[in-house]
């Protein structure tokens, strides 16, 4: 019983020295650190500081020197087959000068035949007349004579009508050339039209045109000079039956025009529709537009927001500000 408890106490003894020398097998835990505090950089804004201007809703656009003083030439009283157009455009004309001429046959030869029986008939009456013939024979002589210069008279007119002459000086801006030589051509149906080119304006077409009032001071820019020139026509006032093609014309007066511009020159011009002096004008592209909300991004107290705004006049590249901003206050650009 002795060996028992002396094996037991010994198991005990053994126990305690495994266990506490195992203790010392194991590594020292390390102490664990804290990671570095890292601090969040600075945020830094490109800013515009809001200042007081003047902004200017203007348009700009080229024109053409265009004649103020234009006329359609066509045949009057009678239409025909086109014999020949003797004109083109480019051409100078003088008051008169033959622009084209329809087929009128024989027409001429008849002329010719006619004269020959005027003369016959004049003979007749002056034979009668000499011979001492009653009242009678001498008024039927006459009346061969009345009735030959009648006859020449119509064939005559008729010629005339066939010849298209112009009846102004001036350039030769447009023809026909859709109409071919054998073509019926109707009367009245424009075949040349003359320009005057002494008498000139500025022709402006296109979308801006209905921003135009008549009467507005314009400046006219040629060849790098400028000269001040007035509306004198836009499209509101146009006649009903203007063509579709004039419909959206511009013309401006410039009184002091140099004597070398000619008809299709080109020029210049800017014309003042609003202007507003002592006023906040911010760049357009920093006003953001929302579901019809206008605002912008403002630096204030170190921080960014968003502040709403109203807008005045605007142009292309500028708004004016009419409420929500002040003077000096910082737009974030960003």
């Amino acid at each position: 019983m002795l060996k028992n408890r002396t094996f037991l106490v010994f198991l005990v003894f053994m126990f305690l020295v495994t266990g506490l020398s195992g203790c010392y097998l194991f590594p020292k835990e390390e102490e664990v650190l804290a990671p570095p505090l890292i601090e969040p950089p600075e945020i830094t804004y490109e800013t515009l500081e809001a200042t007081r201007g003047t902004i200017e809703k203007k348009i700009t656009a080229g024109g053409n020197f265009v004649s103020i003083e234009q006329g359609n030439m066509f045949f009057k009283n009678r239409g025909g087959r086109l014999k020949k157009v003797y004109v083109k455009v480019g051409d100078i004309v003088e008051k008169g000068d033959l622009l084209a001429e329809l087929d009128s046959g024989d027409l001429e030869n008849q002329i010719k035949q006619q004269k020959i029986h005027l003369k016959k008939a004049e003979t007749r009456r002056n034979q009668v007349r000499a011979n001492s013939g009653d009242k009678y024979e001498r008024a039927m002589a006459q009346y061969d004579v009345d009735l030959a210069k009648l006859s020449l008279e119509n064939m005559q007119r008729e010629l005339d009508e066939s010849k298209l002459t112009a009846d102004m000086a001036g350039h030769v801006v447009y023809v026909d050339y859709n109409v071919r030589e054998g073509d019926y051509i109707n009367a009245y149906q424009p075949l040349v039209r003359i320009a005057d080119p002494n008498q000139l304006q500025l022709q402006i077409s296109g979308a801006k045109s209905t921003d135009f009032k008549l009467g507005m001071e314009a400046d006219v820019t040629i060849k790098k000079k400028t000269y001040s020139g007035t509306v004198v026509m836009t499209p509101a006032d146009m006649p009903l039956d203007t063509p579709e093609n004039l419909r959206d014309v511009v013309r401006i007066d410039v009184p002091d025009l140099p004597k070398d511009v000619k008809m299709g020159d080109d020029a210049q011009i800017s014309l003042i529709l609003d202007r507003r002096e002592d006023v906040i004008v911010v760049p357009r592209n920093l006003v953001r537009n929302y579901m019809g909300r206008k605002y912008v991004l403002v630096f204030e107290d170190g921080l960014k927001k968003e502040r709403d705004v109203e807008i005045g006049l605007e142009t292309p590249t500028e708004m004016e500000i009419m409420k929500g901003l002040e003077e000096g206050e910082l737009i974030i650009i960003k």
